[in-house]
């Protein structure tokens, strides 16, 4: 009895310990996983081609191989879902793995790999422009100036059909020729004939599509290795007035080696590109240059489009006139050797006088002190051409500094002639001391005839403390801005340039006088406020207008009125020169209607 009794007890143990099994733990559904399609050819141009179908019934998630892989979702949960596919570089296979989320730790997980492919798109590179400078050869006699002859250009490429080539100190020569690299064409090469020495390669057309490049150019130093960060600086500008450096690599070899540069335009591509090639010394050529498309990754990204400040101290033309044409000039400072605005012009290839000149001014364009160059370099606006612009330069320019005549040049027609037995100076609209540096390039730039106007002032103690305020007082380290100009109330005021003062020649032709000049003057108050003018408010900023009557019809006058007769608001000058102009147009109305002389020291 005892031994029954002992089973009954065994089974009745048993029995409780399985109904409690079956209470407290419920049996887990096999986890399952399916993944279409195994392989995936990413399809750049339909994007309903790169979806993976993930069905399951546990919750899952995402790992990819490479994180240049891209998935617009990395989890999921039960049920049917779409995974697309949004980037993979070109030319790349990568593993994007799907796994089961472990519901326990008994849990098993299942995965599934699929393969993604981008395919390289067939490319072929396009020639964009490209010059082996050897149309021609030169059979004169010396070595000429890239805008004394142009019979070398030999452009050609998708977008060559406009190129024109500016510069200073470049030559074309033949007697060093290019050699030792691949598509090295020997005959005529660019020769920079000293520090600042420059060529830019202008009008370069692009079209849409076109972002990427590579810049190729064959280049050598006389002795000494080559040094890319100095020996030849490049930058590039896709609207012609904003410059930006360009990296480029290339062995430090002085012989010749071709240097090259990979570079992609985001956002919008310009209409043309504009590219700078700048030498630090003399001795130094450069030949087949190459600008051709590119499917190859770069870091150096350049963006035309985006949001950029005009430049504050830039007029805008609101009586358009097939006459005016524009230019800005570009230079290096000269210790901190950064690559500035100089300053812009807007020209009257008509009246061949400027009609206004617009630049910064900062401690910056004078780091050296106020130097001026000795003798003064007359010479042309290498972007102008003789016919529309005032030849107030000698036809032997580019012998400066005439050593082997005194120091002279030997050519003395260079002068206006006199209008009413008056002569005129040949005077700065930028003051050539406001860019202080003996010799530089930045200086020298003030010499061209955009720059430079007939001056016989009614007045010229008033222009003189104006000039002397602005670069003695009224810099400041926010930077000031001017626009210095010329009005022509009467187009009957005439004189003749190419002249020995009295006596023309037969390059001269007529020119119109400006029968007064002005400056409108615009900087922040504090003139430290770290700011751009376009990001004050207009409690921050001021402006005022100066008016500077010509003496053409030979008054003498007694004395000489208080300066403050010729103050005025920039919208008075505004209206004063015709409503041709509007000054300052990023700065509110309000700022160019009032004028308050004592904010301006030294006028009070």
């Amino acid at each position: 009895m005892k031994k029954y009794s002992y089973l009954l007890l065994i089974f009745l143990s048993i029995y409780s310990t399985g109904c409690e099994k079956d209470e407290t733990i419920t049996e887990l559904e096999e986890a399952t996983l399916s993944v279409s399609p195994e392989n995936l050819n990413f399809d750049e141009n339909n994007p309903s081609n790169n979806q993976i179908t993930i069905i399951s019934n546990v919750s899952w998630n995402i790992d990819v191989s490479n994180n240049a892989l891209k998935v617009d979702k990395s989890e999921g949960g039960p049920g049917e879902s779409k995974v697309s596919v949004t980037d993979i570089p070109a030319g790349e296979t990568y593993m994007l793995t799907i796994s089961t989320v472990k519901r326990n730790e008994t849990d098993k997980t299942i995965s599934k790999s699929v393969a993604v492919t981008r395919q390289l798109q067939d490319f072929t590179s396009e020639t964009v422009y490209y010059d082996n400078l050897d149309k021609a050869t030169w059979s004169g006699s010396g070595n000429p100036f890239i805008d004394q002859w142009d019979g070398y250009i030999n452009a050609m490429g998708t977008g060559a059909g406009n190129i024109e080539y500016t510069g200073r100190t470049v030559s074309v020569r033949n007697n060093f020729q290019s050699s030792g690299y691949t598509g090295a064409s020997r005959k005529n090469a660019f020769y920079f004939g000293g520090k600042d020495a420059y060529v830019t390669v202008n009008n370069i057309e692009l079209q849409p599509g076109q972002t990427t490049f590579q810049l190729s150019f064959g280049c050598c130093k006389f002795e000494g290795d080559f040094d890319t960060s100095s020996n030849i600086k490049v930058y590039i500008s896709g609207d012609g007035s904003s410059m930006k450096p360009l990296t480029y690599n290339r062995s430090a070899t002085k012989s010749w080696a071709l240097a090259t540069a990979l570079f992609s335009i985001q956002h919008t591509v310009p209409k043309t590109l504009s590219i700078m090639f700048v030498a630090d010394e003399n001795n130094i050529r450069m030949d087949d240059i190459k600008l051709v498309t590119s499917n190859q990754s770069t870091e150096q990204i350049f963006d035309f489009s985006g949001i950029n400040y005009l430049c504050a101290e830039t007029p805008k033309t609101i009586k358009t006139n097939d006459n005016y044409k524009y230019v800005t000039h570009f230079a290096e400072t000269l210790t901190s050797q950064k690559h500035v605005r100089n300053y812009t012009a807007c020209y009257d290839t008509y009246r061949h006088n400027p009609m206004w000149v617009a630049y910064p001014v900062h401690q910056c364009y004078h780091e050296k002190g106020f130097g001026r160059t000795n003798p003064d370099p007359w010479r042309p606006d290498p972007k102008f051409s003789a016919s529309e612009q005032s030849v107030i330069y000698p036809s032997d320019w580019s012998n400066w500094p005439w050593t082997a005549n005194g120091n002279k040049p030997t050519d003395s027609y260079y002068y206006w002639t006199p209008y009413n037995n008056r002569n005129f100076t040949k005077g700065h609209l930028l003051r050539s001391a406001d860019r202080g540096g003996a010799e530089s390039e930045m200086n020298i730039q003030t010499f061209y005839p955009t720059n430079i106007a007939p001056e016989a002032y009614l007045y010229e103690e008033h222009w003189s403390k104006v000039e002397e305020l602005l670069s003695d007082t009224w810099e400041c380290s926010d930077t000031t801005y001017v626009v210095t100009g010329c009005y022509y109330a009467d187009n009957s005021y005439k004189t003749y340039d190419a002249s020995n003062w009295g006596n023309q020649s037969a390059l001269s032709k007529e020119c119109i006088i400006p029968t007064a000049r002005y400056k409108v003057i615009l900087r922040t108050k504090s003139g430290s406020s770290g700011k751009s003018i376009a990001e004050c408010s207009s409690e921050e900023v001021m402006a005022i207008g100066f008016w500077f009557p010509q003496n053409l019809n030979n008054e003498n006058p007694n004395t000489t009125p208080p300066l403050s007769n010729y103050i005025y608001s920039v919208s008075e000058i505004e209206q004063m020169i015709g409503g041709e102009f509007e000054f300052f147009p990023t700065v509110p109305t309000e700022v160019k209607n009032r004028v308050n002389i004592n904010d301006w020291p030294g006028l009070n």
